[in-house]
């Protein structure tokens, strides 16, 4: 038993000289940020789909996007991988993104969901719109619903983008986010740190943010909350102070 511990002890002691002696890359302009999305988009829903369906996010993503009702805005929405997830609840839908090769993406997969109806339903009324979520282009109190998922990282203000969710979303209504963050375990939460930059070069992602924080400091209160992985993964529903 001495023995396994001490060889825990070592590895664990290799593992961690390692990741000190290796340089990091410097942290992504934002220009270099746009460019990463666009060239992960051809392959994005391709190099994540086992990891979410394995790790139980994608459970989660459909959990959240069946709560959305009425006119619906979902924000960084991506590739539209939520769009199989909503209900006929869901009268009119907005997806936007500030990468318009994701949103080619997406067009397709809405295609897609639309010719396969008895599978899954599908808004008929669907609009992708191409705009940075710290400057929307919505009068206030446009929408029933708020949709964002896994988005926070990714905004480069994303202060701003969520007081704009918040100003958005109708009083009443509610701000769905799923998101990844500073874990509360602090291992995970150093690991998260040390490996940013390198994190941000692989896939455009601060997965390192305090998300109650950013959320509280919008003026959005959060009604109902989970977390997983850690507590890294974040499930909030929200709604406008």
């Amino acid at each position: 038993m001495a023995a396994i511990a001490g060889g825990v002890v070592y590895g664990t002691g290799l593992i961690v000289a390692y990741e000190y002696s290796r340089p990091k890359p410097a942290l992504l302009t934002c220009e270099e940020r746009c460019c990463k999305f666009a060239n992960l988009a051809p392959r994005y829903d391709q190099a994540i789909a086992k990891d979410e369906e394995a790790s139980g996010i994608l459970a989660w993503r459909k959990e959240l996007t069946a709560q959305a009702k009425g006119r619906v805005l979902e924000v960084a929405g991506g590739t539209a991988r939520n769009v199989q997830f909503y209900t006929e609840a869901v009268e009119d839908l907005v997806i936007s993104d500030n990468c318009e090769a994701m949103l080619q993406v997406a067009a397709r997969h809405i295609a897609e969901a639309r010719a396969d109806r008895h599978q899954h339903y599908c808004p008929s009324s669907i609009t992708l719109a191409v705009f940075d979520a710290s400057k929307m282009p919505f009068a206030n109190a446009s929408f029933d619903t708020v949709v964002d998922t896994f988005g926070i990282c990714s905004f480069e203000d994303p202060a701003g983008a969520l007081k704009e969710m918040a100003r958005c979303c109708k009083p009443g209504g509610s701000v769905l986010l799923l998101e990844h963050g500073a874990s509360s375990w602090p291992p995970l939460r150093w690991w998260q740190e040390h490996r940013l930059n390198r994190h941000v070069d692989m896939w455009g992602c601060y997965w390192n943010r305090d998300i109650e924080g950013l959320v509280r400091d919008s003026g959005l209160r959060i009604v109902e909350k989970k977390r997983m992985h850690f507590g890294s993964t974040f499930m909030l529903r929200c709604e406008p102070g």
